[in-house]
Formats: C-alpha cells, structure tokens, sequence
C-alpha cells in the first residue's frame, strides 16, 4: 500500500487548518496489533525518510506561500460547486501536490491525505477518523469526519521526530488561533491570504522542528558539520511581529544518504 502523506484541507462550516503529508502514517489496524509502542526514527538509516518528509514539508510551505505573493485561488468549476473559496484552494494545492508526489522529484508515488488539524472555532487539536484501511472517513457532502484528541494520541502513533513536527505544527495554529479569538478585530479566516498566512506559519514551525531532530540525529550517526542555525521569513500577523523562525542547519540530502548508511552512534 502506498504512503499517504496528510495535506491542508478545509471543511465548509468548520474551518480547519490541517497538517499536510507524511511519509509515514498511522499504522493500519493490522500493524497496530503487532505494534508495541510507536514505530522508531532514530536510526541512521531513518535519516532519508526523514529528509523525504523534509522536503514534502517544504514544498507544501512554499506553495502556501505563494497565495501571500501572487498566486490566487482557483474560480468555481461551475454553477453547482458550493465550495469555499478556502476549499478551492486547498483542493487545488492536494492536486497539485499529488502531482509533485508522482514526479521524480517527489519520489514517484503515493498521495495526500488529512493528518492532524486545529479546528479554528474551538481551537481544538483533532485527527480524522480513518476506516479499517487507514483512508480518512467522509460526510455525505464530502467533508471529513473529525474528532477531538490529545497530544499523548498522537505520540502514540508517530515516532519522536514525526511526533514532534505534527504537535509543533498544529501548536503554531492552537497558538494563533486563541491570540486572534482574542483581538478586537479578529483575523477573517475565510479571507484565503489571512488562511495562507497561518497555514504557512505552521508549516515553519513544523519544519524547524524537523530539522532539529534530523541534525540531532545527523550528529549521532557521525556528521561533522556545523552546530549553527539560520532564518527564514514566516509570515506576520498582528498577534506576532516576528520576521523569521530559526532553523537548525543539516546534512544536505547526499550527505544524509551517506550517513544513512552508517551504524555509528548506536542508531543501528
């Protein structure tokens, strides 16, 4: 079975912001059975799985990035489609998406589907509610089937490093989302720059700390490289100010293919 890597998608009456991809899903009730605890990534050859999610992150943060530049939402396909403008745009970004992940530059297979999201009316963290074959569940109008869960659900389900960027990306949007409810004027989440912006935000805070956990493990398994971090922009919005996020400095991908194939540092 193909992976399935979650993207941002949005339901009409409940507006969502919804992790995007994963290389690796929550297992299948077969392989819960047989699961002890959650599955691991702290060995060296976890390294390329890693980077793998690495770059999905970062392709999906650009994408969302350009709704804050240049790139618009995508008009009714006809007189009949009720969606959203904020559903057209994330629709359009999972074929997009999609098609990235059947390129050779997105690895030449598999597709996205909803991982984890923050429900903007309560602020919530939810998961979609998957059937028997790990395929998220769906209303009669096409929406998804959500409910509410814990931190501890998720780490669960998820090794460390995964765990991490999902409770850190969805942590950015609770953080935002209980800041803006608080505003005189709250943020129009249904304006899709305003829904690109933090959807981006969460994406940064995400990929930051995936890059934290891959130079940890970079290190581990014998990387010599540097120990220092750089910026990148994240969007503003009026509850933060800030112009950038830190990101720990790693391995390039040839490089983490090489330690991959290490057994130093115990990570065997």
């Amino acid at each position: 079975m193909p992976h399935r890597r979650p993207l941002s998608l949005s339901a009409p009456g409940m507006l969502v912001l919804f992790l995007a991809l994963l290389t690796a899903t929550s297992a299948s009730a077969a392989q819960k059975k047989k699961q002890s605890g959650p599955p691991r990534c702290d060995r060296c050859s976890d390294l390329t799985r890693l980077q793998k999610e690495l770059a999905e992150q970062q392709w999906l943060r650009h994408h969302f990035e350009q709704y804050l530049d240049w790139r618009l939402p995508p008009g009714p396909k006809g007189g009949d489609d009720e969606r959203s403008t904020i559903q057209r745009m994330q629709d359009f970004a999972q074929a997009e998406f999609n098609a990235w992940l059947h390129s050779a530059p997105g690895g030449g297979s598999s597709s996205g589907q909803a991982e984890a999201a923050t429900q903007l009316d309560t602020c919530q963290l939810m998961l979609p509610v998957r059937d028997a074959n790990g395929q998220n569940k769906k209303n009669k109008d096409g929406t998804l089937v959500m409910r509410v869960v814990k931190p501890a659900e998720i780490r669960a389900q998820y090794c460390p490093a995964l765990a991490d960027m999902i409770l850190t990306h969805e942590g950015q949007h609770q953080t935002d989302c209980r800041a803006n409810k608080k505003q005189d004027k709250p943020m129009d989440m249904t304006n899709y720059r305003n829904f690109a912006a933090y959807d981006t935000r969460g994406y940064s805070a995400g990929i930051a700390s995936l890059k934290k956990s891959i130079a940890a493990l970079a290190k581990k398994c014998g990387w010599k490289g540097t120990t220092g971090k750089t910026k990148q922009p994240i969007p503003q919005v009026p509850t933060d100010q800030r112009k950038d996020i830190e990101e720990d400095i790693i391995p390039t991908p040839q490089e983490l293919d090489a330690l991959a194939g290490t057994l130093t540092g115990g990570k065997k």
